[in-house]
């Protein structure tokens, strides 16, 4: 089994090397440079074509070709048995009739459609907005593989298809398109309910916050800390689905102190840039998108530690945290002097791989489950329900 890990730890990092190369080779394109030329699309367009959909491809494949890799992989597919049959589940309605329609079209209960189908519908939507959101597509990207947001979608595919159209919705919030961003959180809702939430936070988090707004909020934080035994029966009341689970019975604190690393480095970098790097003349439009990265990291921080007792208190964080896959390259980019954004990049990646490294040797422990890999192209044993 150890040896099996090893493999695996080893297949991952060539997976997050090969694909990140790839990344990088991707050419952004200048303001008005066409990607046709006489009719035909240009080299660089062919080329950017190419590495993107390689990079599509292996991800999706290593995905979609998974077997019990995951917390929940078991569970899923008992799950989309009793949607297929008319059982009794907690899934949203978005989830239940998408498998009743795949298992129509095939004839039967193919779980691994399923799961390839999410697979699918996950990285477009996070290639699409690191293409279209980030002003460094390949940083990104490094990012996204580095922290472990790849692999973790092999982990309750609902709620990260909901993450990544909660991502690629963040950027009608900041044209102030509020039909097309309510309209896009709607549709993940019918996947993962709790998505809901970002409606009226990152609408908060789109106005300059003063002073005295955040001492307001962290006190209304620390109340609700105080009073956790309420505000935990109130979550209770709209997820009630998680009563009596080992969510309520394991300790999370110093599990979610540690998630809030994330957050609280990005703030750090954030406040480091903003105080020490940021241009004297403002009016940027680059400087109101980085404002609202940096105050939904620091919603992540505070529902990190001040609201850890709730069930999968990460699901929450990872809405306002996932920003800095954006955030982070938009203060690289805008550090004025050379040689300061060039050290603080290098400090930066090398943060980032030694994350890496910890995430995937913690990546056997129970909740997490993606050591070692399986495929079901190797594998005889299925989940059969009768």
């Amino acid at each position: 089994m150890a040896a099996n890990r090893i493999i695996t730890i080893l297949f991952y990092m060539l997976i997050a090397a090969g694909t990140s190369v790839m990344a990088y080779r991707i050419q952004p394109y200048a303001a008005d440079e066409s990607v046709w030329v006489s009719g035909q699309r240009s080299v660089k367009s062919v080329q950017n074509r190419l590495y993107m959909t390689g990079i599509f491809l292996i991800l999706f494949t290593v995905a979609a070709l998974r077997f019990d890799i995951g917390n929940d992989y078991r569970q899923y597919t008992q799950t989309a048995h009793e949607a297929y049959v008319g059982g009794y589940v907690v899934t949203e309605a978005g989830f239940n009739v998408l498998v009743r329609f795949l298992y129509g079209i095939v004839g039967g209960e193919c779980y691994e459609l399923v799961f390839a189908v999410f697979a699918f519908a996950t990285l477009y939507f996070f290639l699409r907005a690191f293409w279209q959101q980030s002003v460094d597509f390949s940083q990104t990207f490094f990012l996204f593989m580095m922290l472990g947001l790849y692999f973790q979608t092999f982990n309750t595919v609902r709620y990260y298809l909901a993450l990544a159209l909660a991502l690629y919705s963040m950027k009608y919030v900041l044209e102030r398109d509020a039909i097309k961003f309510v309209c896009w959180i709607v549709a993940a809702a019918f996947f993962h309910k709790s998505v809901l939430l970002v409606l009226p936070m990152y609408w908060i988090a789109s106005f300059a916050w003063k002073k005295w707004q955040v001492f307001a909020g962290l006190a209304v934080s620390a109340l609700c800390f105080v009073g956790k035994g309420f505000i935990l029966k109130l979550a209770l009341m709209l997820y009630p689905s998680y009563k009596n689970t080992i969510y309520l019975e394991t300790p999370r604190l110093l599990d979610s102190l540690f998630s809030s690393l994330r957050p609280l480095l990005a703030l750090a970098l954030y406040g480091w840039f903003v105080y020490t790097q940021a241009p004297e003349d403002r009016g940027h439009d680059w400087e109101r998108e980085l404002r609202f990265y940096g105050q939904l990291n620091l919603m992540a921080l505070v529902s990190g530690t001040f609201f850890y007792f709730l069930p999968v208190v990460t699901r929450i964080t990872y809405y306002f945290g996932v920003s800095q896959l954006f955030m982070v390259p938009l203060i690289l980019r805008h550090i004025t002097k050379q040689k300061v954004r060039r050290n603080i990049t290098i400090v930066v990646y090398m943060v980032c791989i030694l994350y890496f490294m910890v995430f995937l040797w913690k990546a056997h422990e129970d909740g997490v489950g993606l050591l070692p890999y399986r495929s079901w192209l190797f594998e005889t044993q299925r989940y059969i329900y009768e």
